[in-house]
Formats: structure tokens, sequence, C-alpha cells
């Protein structure tokens, strides 16, 4: 078995050679890493957290129960609205009712329909101006104090 040399063909040497080309200097931040904190300022720092977080909540509390109470008052302040006008369209219907039955009333107690079924169905008779006798009424009674005083 033969052995062949590769190295007559190895093209790579008669290739130009590249050029490095120096790096630019760039910059990069230096990492500061916070100084080592003692076990009482860690706690103090929980604290003061704690502390933080605890009133934005109070806050952030009593900010959602105003706006729901004004959701509130305001969903009832229109349905009360609504109550009101159906109240007051009611009213308007029995105030028209009541003309209604008004005129009615009348139309059915004046005296020409009183007359007429006095007349009809009654069968009682008008009188005459012959039937109708005036009464005078002596005024000379007098009254004093009880005690009727004829002169």
């Amino acid at each position: 078995m033969a052995v062949y040399d590769s190295s007559a063909y190895d093209f790579e040497t008669f290739a130009p050679k590249r050029r490095v080309e120096p790096e630019e200097k760039v910059f990069r931040p230096r990492i500061v890493r916070a100084p080592k904190k003692s076990f009482k300022q860690q706690r103090s720092e929980k604290l003061n957290y704690r502390n933080k977080f605890i009133r934005v909540m109070a806050v952030a509390l009593v900010l959602f129960t105003l706006l729901g109470g004004r959701i509130y008052l305001q969903v009832s302040l229109t349905e009360k609205t609504r109550e009101l006008d159906q109240y007051n369209a009611d009213i308007k219907v029995a105030q028209s009712e009541n003309v209604a039955l008004n005129n009615q009333l009348y139309e059915i107690m004046s005296l020409d329909v009183v007359e007429q079924k006095a007349v009809k169905d009654l069968h009682m008779v008008k009188r005459d101006a012959s039937q109708i006798r005036y009464v005078e009424v002596d005024t000379s009674d007098n009254l004093t104090d009880g005690v009727r005083v004829d002169e």
C-alpha cells in the first residue's frame, strides 16, 4: 500500500495571509458591587419597605372604597330617579283619571239628569207654580237671652 503525502496539495500556503487588525478599545463598564450590609441595616430596610407597602395598600384600599362608594351612590341615585319618574307618571295618570271621573260625576249629578231620572224612572211630577205656597215669617219674634219675647 502506498502512502501519499498531501502536503504538496496544501493550497493555504499560496493564499495571501489575512492581516489581523488590532482590536478597538471598547468601553466596558466596570461592575461595582454594593458593599455588604449588616443584619441591622437589612432588617431596618425590610421594616421601611414593609411600612411603605402597608401605607400604599391602605391608601389604595381607601381610594378603592371611595370609588366603590361613588359608583354605588350613582347607581342608587339613578334607580331612585327612575322610580321618581315612574311615580310622577302614575300621578299624572291619576290626575287625568280624577278629572275624567269628576266630569262623569258632574254629568250624572247635574240637575237636568236628576230631574229626568225622577220624572222617567221614579214617575215623579214636577210642581206647577199654582201648587207652590209661600210662607211669610213674622219678624216680630225676638230672642233675648234665650227667652222669647212677644211684642
